[in-house]
């Protein structure tokens, strides 16, 4: 009985034996075709590793908000979170941070400037010499000063102008020719005379040693056309020295003098149609005022803007810009525009000072000035691309370009929309790494 038993125990054995190794074998089949399953390349399931990575656990749009997709599962909030964790800090960062949105604001803002009052001139007249002669006595002493039409300026001796005198009063005693006299008369007019003075020598029958000559304006008088002492008076007065060539023949002789300072002196001579000085009636005034140099992108011509005047602050005038101009001087850009202001008492006095504000009115996005940061030159904003599932906002940082620069809100002219919102306190989400991202651009 016991040798039958033996062999029966043995068959047994074996046969355990077989089936162990026959799941071993079968169980690494099933690693084998597993591994060359993942590793197909057409396997949509796959990233570009070659790795296995679960579909449902990434994001469609890293720069949208997670949306849900039926029939598959939305990862945790920790592993959402952990997500954009790991992108960079220069790019994407993750706060609970207050935020506000852009909107479409009709911002009303003002820029001011401070300036001085010149004369307008548009208004001035030249007063020139009609004949060549020597001034003997002057009664304009000083630059602005005031003259009325009809007021004595000078008394000129001019051989030229009495030999004139002398023609028209030989033929008043010697023709009985109505027309020739009167002609003779009109000559004496278009040389400056008057009939005062045409009458005064007919009686005196003789001319008079020195030609009296008088203002035909009102106003203040000026030896250079600017209202300053040299510059375009310097060019004026040898412009009209020109003239002298070609009256040469028919003058003294003598050319005419000119100051450095383009003034007039007693003694001194003058050459005709020379300009001696002009006169400006200042009624009304030009106001030279510079505005900061971002101000020129919205300052226009025909715009209004609000003057105060040193002499009178209480009494605000409003005036038109006429012209906008950049200047750049002793290493400052600004905006220099040319007000026309009016006049009509004549209360506003050569360079007295001026403040003027120009309001503008734009419809545009704008943000609080804590919601911008300045790398360099450039301006960013954090836009909020996203929100978490514990709630905490998703932002990325967007460059800006600003407009006007305001105590409390800054107008954002492009790279952000209306409906838009942005983190209240940019300052707080900018790292190291973001500041070198904007600079290493050639903001």
């Amino acid at each position: 009985m016991r040798k039958s038993t033996q062999p029966e125990t043995k068959r047994r054995l074996a046969a355990i034996f077989m089936a162990f190794l026959w799941l071993a074998t079968a169980s690494c089949d099933s690693g084998s075709a597993n591994e060359s399953r993942q590793g197909y390349p057409g396997d949509a399931s796959q990233d570009g590793a070659g790795m296995a990575m679960p579909q449902e656990a990434g994001h469609e749009d890293h720069g949208q908000m997670s949306r849900q997709v039926p029939g598959k599962r939305q990862p945790a909030d920790s592993t959402d979170e952990t997500f954009w964790s790991t992108l960079p800090a220069n790019q994407t960062v993750i706060s609970r941070q207050a935020v506000v949105q852009a909107g479409d604001s009709s911002m009303r803002y003002s820029f001011s400037g401070n300036g001085y009052v010149d004369f307008d001139q548009r208004r001035n007249r030249k007063f020139a010499v009609r004949v060549g002669g020597r001034i003997e006595r002057l009664y304009i002493k000083y630059n602005y000063q005031y003259v009325r039409k009809g007021e004595k300026l000078m008394e000129l001796y001019s051989p030229e102008l009495n030999t004139f005198v002398e023609e028209f009063l030989f033929v008043s005693r010697q023709s009985k020719d109505p027309v020739l006299r009167d002609m003779a008369r009109q000559k004496l007019r278009l040389l400056g005379l008057t009939e005062a003075q045409i009458d005064q020598f007919a009686r005196n029958g003789r001319a008079p040693y020195t030609i009296s000559v008088f203002s035909p304006y009102e106003g203040y008088v000026l030896f250079s056309p600017s209202g300053s002492g040299g510059g375009m008076g310097t060019g004026a007065s040898t412009g009209s020295g020109g003239m002298e060539g070609m009256a040469a023949g028919r003058s003294t002789g003598a050319p005419g003098t000119v100051l450095p300072d383009n003034s007039i002196r007693e003694g001194m001579y003058v050459s005709k149609d020379q300009t001696v000085f002009w006169v400006n009636d200042f009624l009304e005034a030009w106001g030279i005022v510079a505005f900061p140099s971002e101000a020129g992108a919205v300052l226009e011509p025909g715009r209004e803007t609000v003057v105060t005047s040193e002499l009178f602050p209480d009494k605000p005038i409003r005036a038109v810009i006429g012209m906008v101009e950049p200047v750049y001087s002793s290493g400052q850009k600004f905006t220099q525009v040319r007000l026309y202001l009016p006049n009509p008492n004549r209360q506003l006095k050569q360079n007295s000072l001026l403040t003027a504000t120009a309001f503008v009115h734009r419809k545009s996005p704008v943000v609080p000035v804590t919601s911008v940061y300045y790398v360099g030159r450039t301006a960013i904003v954090w836009v909020r691309t996203g929100v978490t599932g514990n709630g905490s906002n998703i932002f990325q940082a967007r460059a800006v370009r600003t407009g006007h620069r305001g105590k409390e809100v800054v107008e954002i002219t492009e790279g952000l929309r209306a409906e838009d919102w942005i983190a209240r306190d940019a300052a707080y989400l900018v790292d190291s790494e973001t500041i070198i991202q904007y600079l290493s651009r050639g903001s």
